[in-house]
């Protein structure tokens, strides 16, 4: 389902739809065996914690969104 909206939300452009885009690749090159657990727990952490505050810091919404979607992918594991 995450990955779903993640999908969507990549579609309508933006910074938003940017760390989106960049969370499906992470994850797809996770899935691939191109990052450990670590690197891959790593860059989502970097897109949750830091990443989305600073790019969506005018869109509460999406920052909200970014993070939670970061944080689904990092416990899914």
């Amino acid at each position: 389902m995450m990955l779903e909206q993640l999908r969507e939300t990549a579609g309508f452009g933006g910074p938003a739809a940017s760390l989106a885009n960049e969370l499906l690749v992470i994850r797809e090159n996770y899935e691939q065996g191109v990052y450990t657990q670590e690197e891959y727990q790593f860059l989502l952490n970097e897109i949750a914690e830091i990443r989305a505050q600073q790019e969506l810091a005018t869109d509460e919404i999406a920052c909200r969104y970014i993070i939670a979607a970061a944080k689904a992918l990092a416990s899914a594991v």
